[in-house]
């Protein structure tokens, strides 16, 4: 299972970096722009449909996590971001406020680690700054673990 969520997560960034680069609308077919990442990755049934639900979900609510990462980083411009760092945050968010059933560990520690994998030399240590800012701090992550207050 861990295996298959960390190739669903790095096909997820792979989409997800696509979309932004082509600056697609957030009602763009996910699954179409995974299809050959997918493909090529060799990735199981399981894998795919977590790739797909990730990308589908943080490209259509970037928006609303692109404030939140805005609201944490002193507000840095996410535009002006590494196109890596803001999609792997993005994807991350997503899990941690749509996912709660995914311990948010699991979901930083997974990001750090493709942020080491596909990011600059700093990127693990910034995304991991910035999780854990919104993981600490932001209603939307407490309400999705279903705390209160």
């Amino acid at each position: 299972m861990k295996q298959s969520r960390h190739q669903a997560r790095t096909a997820a960034l792979q989409g997800l970096y696509q979309l932004d680069i082509q600056r697609a609308p957030a009602d763009t077919d996910a699954a179409e722009c995974l299809k050959a990442i997918l493909n090529e990755a060799g990735a199981s049934a399981e894998a795919a449909e977590y790739a797909r639900q990730v990308t589908a979900g943080a490209w259509a609510k970037r928006d609303q996590y692109d404030r939140m990462i805005t609201e944490v980083t002193d507000h840095w411009e996410v535009s002006r971001m590494a196109v890596v760092d803001r999609n792997v945050l993005r994807m991350a968010i997503y899990e941690l406020v749509e996912r709660p059933d995914v311990p948010a560990r699991v979901v930083i520690d997974e990001a750090v680690e493709i942020a080491r994998e596909f990011g600059d030399a700093e990127t693990p240590q910034f995304v991991n700054g910035v999780l854990d800012a919104i993981w600490k701090k932001h209603p939307a992550c407490r309400v999705a673990r279903g705390e209160t207050g």
